[in-house]
Order: C-alpha cells, then structure tokens, then sequence
C-alpha cells in the first residue's frame, strides 16, 4: 500500500542507481557484440579456412548473438527503471508541494492522506464548521476545483482539496509502481546460449509491451517529426547517454531510421529490428504454411501463394545481409552497417561497407527497377565490388560505400537483356516519391560526418539514376560527383541541372545496353531548350530525342566502358567498375574517357 511516508521519502536516486547497473549490462553486450564481430570473426575470416575455422565462427556468431540479445533485453530493464524513477519523482513532487501548503495552513496529514483542520469560528465567536479529517473525495467536481485552482477559503474546503491532490498522488504512485511492476515481471528470457526464433519473437512481444508502458522517457513524441538531419543529430546530442540508451531499447526502428544521427547508432537499432523482424517473418511463413491454403478457392490459392512469395523474398533477403555481416574480413571487407532497414511493401536496407562517418571517400548506390528486399543480394555484390576496387586505389585513405535501397522502386522493367516489355519503369512518380528520402539520406551522412575529408559520390543504375535526377529538383544532392550508368533519363535535360559543375556528372553507356534508348522518351529531358550562346544570349537548342545522360550534348563526362549489356558494370576486374571506382577516390585524370 503506498502511504504519504513511503511516497514523501522515496529515494529515486536508488532506482537510477540500479539503472546504471543495467546499463552497464547494455554496455557489456554493445561492447561484446562489436569485439567478436571486429577483434574476432573477422581476423578469422581473413585468414582462416577450413572445418575448424568453421566451427570457431559458428560458436563466435553464437556469442555475439547472446551478447545483442543481452543488450536488447537489458535495455529495456534500464529504460524501465528510468522510466519509474522519472515518473515517481513527479508524482512525489506533487506530494511534497501538497504537504508543504498544508502545514503552511497548519494542517496535519495521515499517513493515509487524511488532512485534519480545525474548527472555524463565525466573527460573533460561534461555530461555524466543526473540525474534522478530509479524505479523497474522488469526486468529479473535487477533481475539477483542483484543476482550475479557485481561490477558495475555509478550513473545510482547502483542506478536502488538499486531501484530493495528496490522495491522487498516492493513487497515481501506486498505479505507477502496478503498471511497472507488470511490464518488468514480463522482462524475462530463456537461457543461451542458442538465442532461438521463439526468444526473439518474445524480445519483440517485450518491446512492445514496455514501449507503451514506460513513460517520460523514451516517448515516441519526443522523437522529431519530419526534421530535417541537422534537427534530428541536434536532438541526440542534446540527451543525456541514459536517454539515448532508452530510445534505442524502446524505439529501434524510429531511431535507426533518423538521417543525421551517427552510423552506429542507426546500426546497432536497425539491427536489433532485423533480428525481431527475421524471427517474426519466419513465425508468419510457418504458420501460412501449416494453415495451407483453400486450393478449392482460386482467389484464397493466388493470396496465398502471393503472401508466401512475401515472406519467402524478406527471409531471403535478410539472410544476404546477414550473409555480408558474416563475410566482414572476407577479401579485406569491412565491418558492414545497416543504416536503413524495414520489411513493409517490397521492403528496404542501406548497407555500407565501412562507416561512412570516418570515410574520405563515400559512394552511394541507387539501385533501379526490379530492387526490392528479396533482390537485394547483386545490389550488395556491386557495393563489395566498387569498395574493393576503390579502397585498392586510395593507400591511406578510407573508403565506404553504401547500397541504398531506401526507396520503392518500380517492379516490373522497360526492355532489358531479356526482352521484357512492361510499362512501371516508365513512370516519374516511383523516383519522384524517392527524391525527399535521397537527399535527406546524404544530407544525413554530411551532418554525421567527422573529420575534414568528406567526398561523396552518388551513383545510379537505371532507374536509380532517375531518383538522382528527382531528388536534385527536389534540393541539394549533397554530392561531389554523380555517376550514372544504363540511365533511361534523369528527368533533366542536361547535366549542369543535377546541382554539381557539369564535368563532376560522369555517364557509362555499355554496347548492348537499351535501357537508355527505349526510357528515354518517359524519363528524358526535354527536346526544345534554350541554351546560352554567344555574349551570354539566349540559343533555342532542340534535340531530335528527349536526352539521356550517355547522350553528348546532355554535358557529362562519357566515360568508357568494357562491359556488356545493362547489367555487367560492375563486372569483377572489369574497366567500367575502375573507372567508377577512380570517381569515387578522386582520380579524375586517370578516368578513361570515350
């Protein structure tokens, strides 16, 4: 039973101590999980192959997994612990105000609330109220005189508000100590050392129950709404570390999703949903699977079928990014980042090869058509690719490169190697809908930045090259270069229009290559234009064809290429993947051009 002693005394300060214990719990799992995956598995798949390294890294990876899940887990113990603290400090505030006016008032509190007053005497010396004990009235009118705080008198009326408040306090206090005494009774996992499915499902299952029952720390409405990447890193500097480990215990997916905020920290939350993610995809597959479907009932058959296909394609592709988490040390990769992760629609993940707060040089890679989450494993090739082409020409300096996957690309392809015909990739809306989320994505990465050398390099493939033409008429690219390859058209007509000098936009058109010929007409530039002639006058320029980046007269560096076709440019070893890679670095001089 909460009385005004036990309320009145409350140490918080003990509550913020256990905290701090449980963060340090947070704190050996973040630091456990990073020295397997850095100090340990990676040394071990640079340099080791075989069944017993096979078996090493099979019991690493189980260590690491127990030490994300430990974090995880205490996590939310710690931000529960904050949570009551915080909101039993404010409650005790409120008792502690409601005793002070009452002994100004010379009032005596019971250990239950009881106020006593004394009796009160007309002016010709009579009694005009008895003296008595107020006790919470709970009434909705009392509640109402408390609100509004009217300036009201007599002995019997102060005293049974003051009752109403000290009585509420101790009801809100003990509502409190319920409701967190629920969600930490909840907050408890089975043994490792094999973190299962089933632990992971119930790890989401807590998130869930602790994200709505812990308040005043870690609120979703304290996360900024639509700011803009420098309002988003203002704000997460401005918490205190405490409340930035709440936010990523009880609200992963939003922080991980926050352009501006650092990379590891986006890292370690997206992670955490993908672990969450994957073990409820996979509850989902099996129970579709155990219900069947209706094969009778063509339209329960195809729904079926469409949902399996779903969940089948998001298991996959969290399986190949989880596959370049594990191929870290493999061929000198570096640790990889997950900055962007989620599984509604066709799914998205922005996977770097590096940390890209650190980098001298950073590449950004726009997938096209056809990418969604299930496809995502050639998108993180072509990124291991560029990254070991360019890190191998800049000694000295670091390199990442990311696959940003951060938008719903159209799903169905104009004419490529195939022969496929379908309309989608025709129609601007699909890159348009991107525009906002790209340049607040490199805006993010320039404000997240550390050190002076910081150039960025946006490169698109089919489609992807469109996004970049959208989001530079939506606002800056926050790009040093843009290298574009198999464009069907940027939605500009020439290149100085993408907001970096026209000899920064580099195009690569490949023999076999008819993405650029056949989207040309629904993604290209206009065909009447004016240009500036001589002395700075006006020249109607009109082209035969809307441009493509691969066209002359559009302004870009056209560089060479060996490859064929519209997906070979990041062939291993080939001459177009160098000369992406020589952007990337800087060399421009030795960017072999047609």
């Amino acid at each position: 039973m909460m009385t005004v002693a036990r309320l009145r005394d409350l140490r918080t300060d003990v509550l913020t101590t256990r905290a701090g214990e449980w963060r340090t719990v947070v704190e050996w799992g973040e630091n456990g999980r990073a020295h397997v995956d850095r100090q340990m598995l990676a040394p071990l798949r640079e340099k080791l192959t075989g069944e017993t390294a096979t078996a090493a890294e099979t019991r690493l990876q189980l260590i690491a997994d127990n030490c994300e899940y430990a974090r995880l887990q205490a996590g939310l113990v710690h931000a529960a612990l904050l949570g009551l603290a915080e909101e039993l400090a404010e409650v005790r505030a409120r008792l502690r105000s409601s005793l002070a006016e009452a002994a100004e008032h010379g009032y005596p509190v019971a250990d239950d609330g009881g106020v006593s007053y004394p009796e009160t005497l007309d002016e010709d010396g009579g009694v005009r109220y008895e003296a008595g004990t107020a006790v919470r009235s709970g009434s909705v009118i009392g509640r109402l005189l408390d609100r509004v705080g009217l300036p009201l008198s007599g002995h019997p009326v102060v005293a049974q508000q003051l009752a109403d408040r000290i009585g509420g306090a101790l009801q809100a206090a003990a509502d409190i100590d319920t409701r967190y005494a629920r969600t930490l009774r909840e907050l408890v996992c089975d043994r490792g050392l094999v973190v299962t499915d089933a632990m992971w499902r119930d790890a989401q299952s807590d998130l869930e129950t602790a994200a709505t029952s812990i308040r005043g720390i870690g609120d979703v409405g304290d996360i900024p709404a639509g700011g803009t990447p420098e309002e988003n890193a203002d704000w997460w500097r401005g918490l205190t570390e405490a409340e930035q480990d709440a936010f990523l215990a009880l609200r992963p997916a939003e922080i991980g999703a926050l352009d501006g905020l650092p990379s590891e920290t986006r890292d370690m939350a997206n992670r955490s949903v993908l672990q969450m993610e994957e073990a409820r995809l996979r509850g989902e597959l099996a129970e579709l699977r155990r219900r069947g479907p209706d094969e009778e009932n063509p339209v329960d058959l195809l729904a079926w079928n469409s949902e399996q296909l779903r969940l089948e394609g998001h298991l996959a592709g969290i399986s190949e990014i989880r596959g370049r988490f594990d191929a870290t040390g493999v061929d000198g990769l570096p640790e990889a980042y997950l900055l962007g992760f989620a599984t509604d629609g066709p799914g998205r993940a922005i996977v770097a090869n590096g940390n890209p707060d650190h980098a001298h040089h950073t590449a950004v890679y726009v997938p096209g058509t056809g990418s969604d989450l299930s496809s995502v494993r050639g998108d993180l090739t072509r990124m291991d690719r560029l990254w070991q082409g360019s890190n191998s020409l800049a000694p000295g300096e670091s390199v990442s490169t990311i696959m940003w996957l951060g938008y719903d690309a159209p799903n169905t392809a104009v004419p490529l190697d195939g022969g496929r015909v379908i309309p989608d990739a025709t129609d601007p809306s699909y890159a348009r809908a991107a525009a906002a989320d790209l340049t607040s994505f490199t805006a993010g990465l320039n404000e997240s930045h550390r050190g002076d050398a910081n150039h960025t390099t946006l490169v698109g493939h089919s489609y992807g090259s469109t996004v970049i033409g959208a989001a530079a008429q939506e606002g800056s690219l926050g790009a040093d270069d843009v290298v574009v390859a198999g464009s069907p058209g940027m939605l500009v007509t020439r290149a100085s229009e993408l907001g970096v000098r026209a000899e920064h936009v580099w195009a690569m058109e490949a023999d076999g290559d008819i993405v650029p010929d056949a989207g040309r007409f629904f993604l290209g530039g206009d065909m009447f234009d004016v240009r500036r002639g001589p002395y700075g006058l006006p020249v109607p320029d009109v082209n035969l064809f809307p441009p493509v980046p691969s066209d002359n007269h559009f302004g870009a560096q056209q560089m060479a290429t060996d490859t064929q076709g519209h997906s070979g440019y990041w062939d291993e070893g080939s001459g177009s993947l160098e000369n992406q890679a020589l952007v990337v670095v800087g060399r421009y001089d030795d960017v072999e051009l047609k």
